[in-house]
C-alpha cells in the first residue's frame, strides 16, 4: 500500500473545511494485460506404430512406465527374416570368398577382367542385401525414440497388428508446452522471451498458476481466427500440471506506457468515467481539489495503476475521502 502524506501537508487544516487523506503519485510504467485460452502441450508426444504388420512376440513395457530412448518396447515375430538374414549372410561371405580367389586368379591370368568385376558387383549386392535385411529386421523391433513415460498399455502377446497400428503412447514428461493465440491488434509486441502465467482451472488455486515464457510466434497470422499463434514454455517444475490440459493465459501486451500507482481509494465515478482530486497548494498554505479524469489500468491489492496526462510523479492527490468533494474545493489534510 502506498504511504499517505505525512504533516507536511497537514498544516492547512481548517475545522470547518472538509478532511481528507492525501497520497503522493509514483511513476510506474504499464503495459495492456491480455488473457487468452491455452492449451497444454508435451514437448515431445508420439503414438507408436508398427512399420511392419506381425504377430507380437513380446511386449517389454508396463503401463506408466518410465523409459530412455532407444529402449525396446514391443517385438514382432521375426522368424522368416532373420532366416532370410542368415541365407543373405551364407551368399555374403561366398561372394567374398569368390572375390579373393578372382583376385589371386587375375595375377597370374586365371580369371579375366570381366570375372573379377562380375565378382566385386556379387559383394556389392551381397552387402546391399544384409543391410536390406538389418533394416526389415529393425522395423520388427519397436523402440522408444526419445526419453519418456508409456500410456496404458493395450496389446498382448499374441496380439496380430497391421502396419500403422498404435501399439504404445510415449509422452515426455519435460518441459511442457503452452500454446495460444493472441489477437493481431495485441500482438504487434510481444517477442521470444516474454513472460506470461498460466492458470488452469483444473488444479487448487495454491498450485494451479504456473510462470513461463514465449519461445517462438508464428511468422503469419492465422487468418481463421484473426490471431498469431505462440508457443511458450512452463518455466521449472509443474506438479499436477498434464498434457491436454486448459488453461487461462495472462501476459502483456503492446509497448509499455507511462502511468501512476496511487491508492486504489483514491479513485472515483461518475457518469463520464473515473476520476481523481489533485491536492492543489495555494498561497496561504490551503489546499483546493481539482478533478482530473483518468484511464484506470488494474488494482493490485489496495493500490491502482492508471494513466493521465498532465501530472507528474510527486504530486498529492486525495486518498480517501473523495466522495464527499466537488470540483474546485478547499480541503484540509489529515495527519497520517
Amino acid at each position: 500500500m502506498l504511504q499517505l502524506l505525512g504533516a507536511a501537508v497537514a498544516y492547512g487544516q481548517t475545522a470547518d473545511l472538509p478532511v481528507v487523506h492525501g497520497a503522493t503519485l509514483q511513476a510506474t510504467t504499464w503495459r495492456v494485460t491480455e488473457q487468452v485460452p491455452a492449451m497444454v502441450d508435451a514437448e515431445e508426444n508420439a503414438q507408436l506404430a508398427a512399420q511392419r504388420p506381425g504377430q507380437v512376440v513380446a511386449v517389454l513395457y508396463t503401463s506408466g512406465q518410465k523409459v530412455a530412448a532407444g529402449t525396446l518396447l514391443v517385438k514382432l515375430d521375426d522368424g522368416p527374416e532373420q532366416a532370410q538374414l542368415a541365407l543373405d549372410q551364407a551368399r555374403f561371405d561366398e561372394a567374398e570368398r569368390a572375390l579373393a580367389r578372382d583376385v589371386k586368379l587375375l595375377k597370374i591370368a586365371g580369371a579375366s577382367e570381366a570375372q573379377f568385376e562380375q565378382a566385386q558387383a556379387d559383394l556389392a549386392e551381397g552387402a546391399a542385401q544384409l543391410k536390406l535385411d538389418r533394416a526389415t529386421l529393425a522395423q520388427l523391433n519397436i523402440t522408444a525414440p526419445f526419453d519418456g513415460v508409456l500410456g496404458i498399455r493395450k496389446i498382448s502377446e499374441g496380439d496380430y497388428v497391421q502396419a500403422g497400428q498404435s501399439v504404445a503412447q510415449l509422452t515426455q514428461s519435460g518441459p511442457l508446452r503452452v500454446l495460444f493465440s493472441v489477437p493481431q491488434t495485441e500482438a504487434g509486441d510481444l517477442q521470444p522471451g516474454d513472460g506470461f502465467t498460466l492458470t488452469v482451472a483444473a488444479l487448487p488455486m495454491s498450485t494451479g498458476s504456473f510462470s513461463g515464457k514465449i519461445t517462438a510466434l508464428s511468422p503469419q497470422l492465422n487468418t481463421a481466427t484473426d490471431a498469431r499463434d505462440v508457443e511458450g514454455v512452463v518455466s521449472g517444475a509443474a506438479p499436477g500440471l498434464l498434457p491436454g490440459m486448459y488453461g487461462i493465459v495472462t501476459l502483456e501486451t503492446g509497448g509499455p506506457q507511462a502511468a501512476f500507482i496511487l491508492p486504489a481509494t483514491a479513485l472515483n465515478d461518475d457518469t463520464l468515467g473515473r476520476y481523481i482530486y489533485v491536492l492543489d497548494q495555494g498561497a496561504n498554505g490551503q489546499f483546493t481539489a481539482r478533478a482530473v479524469y483518468v484511464q484506470e489500468f488494474a488494482q493490485s491489492g489496495d493500490d491502482a495503476v492508471i494513466g493521465v496526462q498532465g501530472l507528474s510523479a510527486g504530486e498529492n492527490v486525495v486518498a480517501a475521502g473523495g466522495f464527499k468533494l466537488s470540483d474546485g474545493a478547499s480541503v484540509s489534510v489529515a495527519a497520517p
